[in-house]
């Protein structure tokens, strides 16, 4: 599915100087009235008594669904209740995570999904299937039973699945050779991003990574990263359960009414919640 009308409309403005527009599938809207709604975790399998501690430690206001099985899961994603899944791995709970997993990956490429398990029961063999299957982080039993801690996790998985569904959107606007640039600074988001300090991940001084941008047609490093900053916000406001100064806190801006300011500033969007 296309990203919500404020994210494309960060990406349809996003020029810099005489740079060419970045292009979107939804129209520029000039106000977008952002509606929070409950954040829907998906638990599976529903019979297992762990469930109770998941309970515990959700963000305020999120809702947990238990799921008896992959189908019911599928079902609970589509309709939109679901926003992020746990399952529970290891054990006898391992073949119909691992299903689950798989069926995820299928239907759902970017869905967030997290790994619940006890570190000191599960066997290796079952931690690498499930890493390979596709979770984004792990809760660790004991260790990780911390509403802050399971915040954090949350927080990090979706800006990962998110991170990787503007990836595929900007396939067509941002040149191949570029991905990995754009993954790390949409993966990194959530940090302050030097250009020096970007430059050096991948081996290049700044002025080489400036020329390429500039050879691809792209604003500048430095608004660069500010652009892909906004563009994770807004994809995040989108995202049930968020708000602006939930996404403001996440992304390291003072608080919502200065995110909220710099969408405005850069994008003419004004966003009331």
């Amino acid at each position: 599915g296309h990203l919500s009308q404020a994210t494309s409309s960060v990406w349809a403005i996003a020029g810099h100087g005489g740079q060419r527009l970045f292009h979107s599938s939804i129209s520029h809207v000039d106000n977008v009235a952002y509606v929070t709604s409950a954040l829907g975790i998906g638990w599976i399998p529903s019979s297992s008594p762990t469930i109770d501690r998941l309970r515990n430690i959700v963000p305020a206001g999120a809702v947990v669904v238990p799921c008896a099985d992959d189908v019911e899961l599928l079902i609970a994603v589509t309709s939109g209740r679901v926003a992020l899944t746990v399952v529970e791995a290891g054990g006898g709970s391992n073949a119909g995570a691992l299903l689950a997993l798989r069926r995820l990956r299928e239907d759902f490429p970017k869905h967030p999904v997290v790994a619940w398990c006890d570190v000191r029961t599960i066997e290796s063999h079952e931690l690498l299937a499930i890493a390979r299957a596709g979770v984004q982080d792990l809760v660790r039993q004991d260790f990780d039973e911390l509403r802050h801690v399971f915040a954090r996790i949350v927080a990090s998985a979706t800006q990962r699945a998110i991170s990787f569904r503007i990836l595929d959107e900007l396939t067509d606007v941002v040149p191949m050779r570029l991905h990995p640039l754009l993954s790390y600074v949409l993966e990194h988001s959530d940090e302050r991003l030097d250009r020096d300090g970007v430059a050096a991940v991948f081996g290049l001084s700044r002025r080489t990574l400036q020329n390429r941008l500039t050879e691809a047609r792209l604003p500048a490093l430095r608004p660069f990263l500010t652009w892909c900053r906004l563009l994770v916000a807004a994809a995040l406001l989108d995202e049930p359960g968020h708000t602006l100064d939930s996404v403001a806190a996440q992304l390291d801006f003072h608080d919502g009414g200065n995110l909220g300011t710099a969408l405005r500033r850069y994008t003419s969007i004004n966003i009331t919640q």
